[in-house]
């Protein structure tokens, strides 16, 4: 396909004029379903005809279609504005429906590489689209400077064309970026400045983001009952307007306001709501958000343990999407939780290789990451990095109370014309900010006494904790995840793999068994999620097909000196609904059995295991004694092993006879 690119700007049109395209996409985005009643009555035949029926689909939300119908019109040599049109919508699937980022900016990439210059209207629009979504890609990766850029420019193309809808996207998109950085003035006058075109063109989807970032606002300066009004506010309109992932963040908000007021019931409420809707929707992105959430809960509750378990979840789905602020937010949360477990070692660790950049963060992580290092750096003993870190963190701090001082969202609050009361807020004179610097190099001093204080009282205490963090909880979110995506995804695929490090090491060592796997590792996230446990890994795919390729690919990319033995598993077949997490525990023990008798029955090497089951759920899974019933199962026929395509059970049932 990237050979076909080489030759767009060589081809001829279509024969349909731009203009007539724009046209049929906004009915098709009116009615897709009458595109697709057309296309069946006269199947598509041009690049054109394609790339509507793909644009119906991704208007339906049916993202396999889409990119399918796609890539059929990619084949068919569309001229290079088609094309341009064709790759973004390919990107806006990847990046909606897959969350997959990179994907995503690899088509914008591609469709801004190909796109005419010009000051043709259609082609200027089409260039400011995919402008928009560059600055969406890149504020999920985090890059928060190339997203701004990209903004701006189209915020600069849709001023220069009067067009007021993109002009409105770009300004919103700008205040959402300032806001994420904490530059709230900037943020407020990019809101207010937005609030009337979203007015004028009646764009209820504007006004409910405005509520969204208006409540961020509010939340960030303290004021969280007026937060959680506009928090509501923007989950009633995005209930209204069907777009989920927002009115899933509404609800997340929501419960972040309700626990902030100590409303805690009715935090796990909300939390619980926005839960269902993300695992129902399959969005990574918003239930990364609600574990964190709720294990911001458990950790006001003082449930240390089940805040951890939340957020290693957390933590794992992030390391699935390609949003380096995302995994860097978890980790945070997560040095947070080992502080106060006083696993200082694992704390640590997760802090340097999670956040391996700390400047380029977003302020309100940079802020944490700071706090959170001069908190360790006291707890070490290293007293001039602790006040140094601690200097920086306070002194961010500072100069955004200072930002925060400058803004007025009362007038903003009022042309929404919320029913609340209007607070003035009055600028801080020079006076005042002297006093509450002052104030705050104080505070400053009497926290660095108080971590001396509390420095000695743990240096009188001796609890060892373990240096690596502990699999069991890892194992347990994977088994959850496992459990609601297999009851979504019937067709799902369950893998191990274990390469058999223990043996190399021995021979070559640490270090170069780590520079083994490294290629290993790097495919492991091909599958929709996995996870180490004792030098197995487990591995769920979307499909045989998948696992299939993805079992290949791995066992390739190990050196040949590496005996790796590997199984899959039907999972309806051995244990049949409902599944179970302690079910999908058994699954271990039957592994691991397997290879048991495999050895017992003479085979070497590396073994390939399968199932294949006589009758469902064969055995017993959650009996005292499940190796018996695993052997009695065998011996009746009901579940035959294979390792190396040598049926186990025939051997067995073999020796049974002789005895």
């Amino acid at each position: 396909m990237r050979i076909a690119f080489c030759f767009f700007l060589l081809l001829l049109s279509t024969g349909m004029e731009a203009s007539e395209l724009t046209e049929l996409l906004e009915q098709v985005k009116a009615n897709p379903q009458a595109q697709l009643a057309v296309q069946q009555k006269q199947p598509a035949s041009t690049a054109s005809d394609f790339f509507l029926v793909a644009y119906s689909h991704y208007a339906l939300r049916n993202k396999e279609a889409a990119l399918e119908f796609s890539n059929k019109a990619l084949t068919l040599e569309p001229d290079a504005e088609l094309a341009a049109r064709i790759l973004l919508m390919q990107a806006l699937t990847y990046g909606v429906f897959y969350r997959d980022t990179e994907q995503a900016l690899e088509k914008l990439k591609l469709a801004e590489a190909i796109l005419p210059t010009g000051n043709n209207p259609v082609l200027l629009a089409l260039r400011m689209d995919i402008l928009e979504s560059f600055s969406q890609a890149y504020n999920q990766q985090g890059k928060t400077e190339l997203a701004m850029k990209a903004a701006t420019e189209s915020l600069a193309l849709a001023t220069q064309t009067a067009d007021k809808q993109r002009q409105l996207d770009a300004i919103i998109m700008l205040g959402r970026l300032h806001l994420q950085n904490n530059h709230l003035t900037k943020a407020y006058q990019h809101f207010k400045s937005a609030l009337p075109l979203a007015s004028e063109l009646a764009d209820q989807q504007a006004i409910a983001s405005i509520h969204m970032r208006l409540g961020m606002a509010y939340q960030k300066l303290g004021q969280h009952e007026r937060a959680l009004q506009h928090f509501e506010e923007s989950a009633r309109l995005y209930q209204q307007l069907d777009s989920l992932s927002s009115q899933i963040n509404a609800l997340i908000n929501i419960g972040d306001s309700q626990l902030v007021l100590n409303q805690t019931d009715k935090a796990q409420t909300t939390y619980n709501k926005a839960l269902k809707l993300a695992l129902d929707n399959q969005d990574l992105h918003m239930l990364i958000s609600v574990y964190v959430s709720l294990s911001e809960l458990e950790l006001e509750r003082n449930n240390l343990d089940q805040s951890e378990q939340l957020l290693l979840k957390a933590h794992q789905l992030a390391s699935q999407v390609s949003a380096q602020s995302i995994k860097s937010e978890t980790a945070l949360f997560l040095v947070n939780v080992f502080i106060k477990k006083q696993n200082f070692s694992a704390a640590k660790q997760l802090l340097n290789e999670a956040v391996p950049q700390p400047d380029e963060l977003p302020g309100y992580l940079k802020y944490k990451h700071l706090a959170l290092s001069a908190e360790l750096a006291a707890l070490e003993q290293k007293w001039q990095q602790a006040y140094l870190l601690e200097k920086s963190a306070n002194q961010l701090e500072i100069a955004q109370l200072n930002d925060d001082s400058k803004i007025q969202l009362d007038s903003l609050q009022s042309s929404l014309e919320l029913q609340m009361q209007q607070e003035k807020q009055q600028q801080m004179s020079k006076e005042q900010q002297s006093q509450l610097q002052q104030w705050l190099f104080i505070s400053l001093a009497l926290l660095a006494i108080t971590l001396l204080a509390l420095l000695f009282f743990l240096s009188k205490q001796k609890k060892n904790r373990s240096n690596k963090l502990i699999q069991q909880p890892q194992w347990r979110s994977f088994t959850e995840l496992l459990l609601h995506h297999h009851g979504l995804k019937t067709q799902g695929k369950l893998l191990v793999i274990s390469p058999g490090q223990t043996t190399v090491m021995l021979k070559k060592g640490v270090q170069q068994v780590n520079s083994d796997l490294i290629q290993f590792r790097s495919l492991l996230d091909q599958a929709l999620f996995w996870v180490e446990q004792d030098q197995e890994f487990w591995l769920y795919c979307e499909s045989e097909q998948q696992s299939r390729d993805l079992q290949h690919q791995l066992l390739r990319s190990l050196p040949s000196d590496y005996q790796a033995d590997c199984a899959a598993f039907p999972l309806h077949a051995l244990l049949s609904e409902p599944m179970s997490e302690k079910d999908l525990d058994a699954l271990r023990e039957l592994y691991w059995y397997s290879l048991y008798l495999a050895q017992q029955q003479g085979l070497q090497g590396a073994l390939q295991i399968h199932y294949y089951c006589h009758q469902n759920r064969p055995c017993s899974w959650q009996t005292d004694n499940l190796r018996q019933d695993l052997f009695n199962a065998m011996s009746l026929g009901l579940l035959e092993v294979h390792a190396n395509d040598i049926s186990l059970s025939d051997k067995l049932q073999q020796q049974l006879a002789q005895i």
